[in-house]
């Protein structure tokens, strides 16, 4: 498609031209012609014209502003240098500059006019850009037709390879493969970034090119174009083209920009469709999880309708994305945005049929549980462990917030989903403050702890202290916060000195004689159960009390 210096001598004008220099780089891309009418040339070009030339007004240059001259026209990536033949000999220094500079020069007979060689190259590019433009015109109503007919990414990502005659991908924001017209391509190992490249320097639309190699295909080598293709909510999506059968052309990449427009609009669509969704999803959570049920039967035609099964047992989880630190309070409407957005995308990673809403910065999942007798707790594993692989894929994108989770009890029937939801509510809010703003906290784990989330004044938890532990809190010596962080980690350790050592990073000893210097202080007698129970429950009340006073 493109009209290159190759052409060019092709021509009929061209059949007696000569290449004096740079013949190796005839494939230089023509996108205009000139003729040259003084040395200031490169001042008034755009880059890409055949200059035609006598040379007459650089006539009186020296060798070195040959060569500048020669460097000047490369810069601005003139395609090549055609000089009308004349009695004199044109230079070495200037050949030399015309092959380092990767610009062809061509010797034109004397008798061959300029508009010989002009006329037949304006009437080339301009066939050229006709049949550019009619391609174009018909290749966007071709992808404007998928978008009115709704025929989704699948089928503009097949389009797309028909085109161009090579395969395509469309990967996640997590480059993971959404859809692939050749499933050996979609695994590879990138092997680096091509920062220039000539063949796909005309595209118009932000892309890069990587040379990658393929696992499933004896680790063969080849470049990729990736086109990023972002639209509202942060949606990012990458689409992949794999040059393996044949190097994309001027029109190939004409049918890569209307597929990256396509998909754009797609994912606009499918964005506006997943707002309509959530809004009905959240509004049938909320009469789920508030108890205001009208009519069961209605419940059931209503989640019929979006595929939600509400036959069996559930589990109702709650994922609260976190305060920012201080690092980050300037970005926070941002990074709110985008934290948001990436919870929503992990917990759907993993949860991709589940019933899920949210408001605000809290993810409700009333989570699907198997039929499981009474003692049996492997459900709240199963819930843990993805919930933990869930927090680590935030974590993994952005490390300036804390995914927090609260699991409630697991109920039979949809009546009673309210009970669940309070459950892990006081999981969530108790959580906080007894194992931080990144925990995984079960309402079913919180034991004597569940008492304290019914007490509305703080300050009337603190008769509950123990009066040895007051002594402790009260005692007003440098090593005060030693002693009591030792002793919190030597209960959290099931009072093993020697664990609550490692967890410290002290010596064994050092925590035995921390410890005699508490029961001096306090009295405390570690055998007794009853006193530690209400040792470790009055630190948690301390602790409860203390991060309120901070907020």
């Amino acid at each position: 498609m493109e009209l290159k210096i190759r052409d060019l001598l092709a021509m009929e004008s061209m059949k007696e031209a000569e290449v004096l220099g740079g013949r190796n780089y005839i494939n230089n891309v023509i996108e205009g012609v000139t003729i040259m009418e003084g040395p200031d040339i490169a001042n008034w070009i755009r880059g890409g014209e055949v200059i035609l030339t006598s040379l007459y007004s650089i006539r009186n240059f020296t060798e070195k502003e040959q060569k500048d001259f020669i460097a000047q026209l490369a810069e601005k990536r003139v395609s090549a240098l055609v000089i009308k033949k004349h009695s004199e000999e044109i230079s070495d220094q200037l050949l030399e500059a015309a092959d380092r500079n990767r610009m062809p020069i061509i010797l034109l007979p004397q008798e061959v006019p300029f508009v010989d060689v002009m006329y037949p190259i304006m009437g080339e590019l301009f066939n050229k850009q006709v049949t550019k433009l009619q391609y174009y015109k018909e290749i966007h109503d071709r992808f404007t037709a998928l978008s009115l007919a709704d025929k989704g990414l699948e089928k503009i990502i097949h389009t797309l390879e028909e085109l161009i005659g090579n395969p395509v991908a469309l990967f996640d924001r997590n480059f993971s493969c959404i859809v692939s017209t050749y499933p050996e391509l979609e695994k590879f190992e990138m092997v680096e970034k091509v920062h220039f490249y000539e063949r796909t320097a005309g595209i118009k639309f932000p892309h890069y090119r990587q040379i990658v190699k393929y696992p499933e295909l004896n680790n063969i080598k080849g470049h990729q174009i990736v086109v990023p293709i972002e639209t509202l909510n942060h949606n990012k999506m990458y689409l992949l083209i794999g040059e393996i059968n044949k190097s994309l052309g001027e029109l190939d990449l004409i049918a890569v920009e209307n597929a990256a427009i396509s998909l754009s609009l797609e994912l606009v669509k499918q964005f506006a469709v997943a707002e309509v969704e959530n809004k009905y999803k959240n509004d049938l959570i909320e009469e789920l999880i508030s108890g205001k049920i009208q009519s069961i039967n209605a419940i059931y035609e209503k989640a019929n309708l979006i595929g939600w099964d509400l036959d069996g047992s559930f589990a109702a989880v709650l994922f609260k994305i976190n305060r920012f630190t201080d690092v980050v309070l300037e970005q926070k409407s941002d990074l709110s945005d985008r934290s948001h957005f990436l919870a929503h995308e992990a917990i759907h990673h993993y949860l991709p049929n589940g019933i899920i809403s949210n408001r605000s910065n809290l993810f409700i999942v009333l989570w699907k549980v198997e039929e499981a007798s009474k003692d049996d707790v492997s459900w709240m594993d199963e819930i843990t462990k993805t919930s933990e692989a869930i927090q680590a894929l935030v974590k993994g994108q952005i490390k300036d917030i804390a995914v927090q989770v609260g699991i409630g009890g697991v109920v039979n029937d949809i009546t009673e989903i309210p009970k669940s939801y309070r459950e892990a509510q006081d999981a969530l809010d108790l959580g906080e403050t007894l194992n931080g703003l990144d925990s995984v906290t079960a309402f079913s784990e919180l034991g004597i702890f569940r008492l304290l989330r019914h007490i509305k004044d703080s300050s009337a938890l603190v008769q509950f202290i123990p009066q040895s532990l007051n002594e402790l809190l009260d005692y007003q010596q440098a090593n005060q916060a030693d002693l009591l962080k030792t002793l919190q980690t030597f209960l959290d350790c099931n009072q093993n000195i020697a664990q609550a050592a490692k967890l410290l990073f002290v010596h064994y000893k050092t925590v035995v004689y921390r410890l005699e210097r508490i029961k001096e202080i306090t009295g405390m007698d570690f055998n007794d159960s009853e006193e530690m129970l209400s040792v470790r429950v009055g630190l948690k009340i301390y602790e409860l009390i203390q991060r309120e006073k901070e907020e």
